[in-house]
């Protein structure tokens, strides 16, 4: 009787222990299983556009440090030039300075014109869009531009003006100037003959 029981239980257990069998075989069969076409292709092109935006952003990268260390270059020749001018200019204006009442001795005995109604009560009080500026004379005639300003007690003393044609430059006390800011020209009571021949002056 104890032998059928045990054959019985065993022949229940079998059945039982295959099934489980078969399922782990078949749980490692789908794990394993190797990937299909569609899946390799997937990855290889999630992979490649990984690969092409660290690439891209390399790329970026470095052009952004080239122009960055192309503009400090540019920057800092800019700003040599920038300090040469301006150490021209402070010694050009102090020299001017120095030599002021003489210039104004000197300069007395030029003819003034009258200024064109216009002009009359114009004054020059701010060293806005001044350099490059236009100079003409009383009758409208262009004569050459302003090339440096010359500061004293934080308002403009004198204009450098570069003539044309080659005639020199000469310094012409703010006074003996009217400005246009609307035409951008500065305008002198000097006679243009009286401006050529100041290029003589020495100071």
């Amino acid at each position: 009787m104890q032998s059928f029981k045990t054959l019985a239980l065993l022949s229940v257990a079998v059945p039982c222990f295959a099934l489980a069998l078969s399922g782990s075989a078949l749980a490692q069969s789908t794990i394993g299983s190797p990937s299909t076409p569609v899946e390799k292709t997937q990855t290889q092109t999630l992979n490649q556009n990984i690969t092409d935006a660290n690439t891209a952003a390399v790329a970026q990268s470095n052009a952004d440090e080239a122009q960055y260390q192309a503009q400090q270059q540019r920057y800092q020749e800019q700003l040599v030039t920038y300090r040469s001018r301006q150490q021209n200019y402070v010694e050009r204006s102090g020299r001017y300075l120095a030599s002021r009442d003489r210039y104004i001795a000197a300069h007395a005995r030029y003819h003034r014109d009258i200024w064109p109604v216009s002009y009359e009560h114009r004054i020059i009080v701010t060293t806005d869009d001044l350099l490059g500026a236009r100079v003409e004379t009383s009758n409208g005639r262009t004569v050459g531009h302003v090339e440096e300003l010359s500061l004293f007690g934080g308002h403009v003393a004198a204009l450098r003006v570069i003539l044309n044609d080659g005639r020199g430059d000469i310094w012409v006390e703010a006074a003996d100037m009217r400005f246009d800011a609307g035409r951008k020209v500065v305008m002198t009571n000097l006679d243009r003959h009286d401006l050529y021949e100041m290029t003589h002056d020495s100071f």
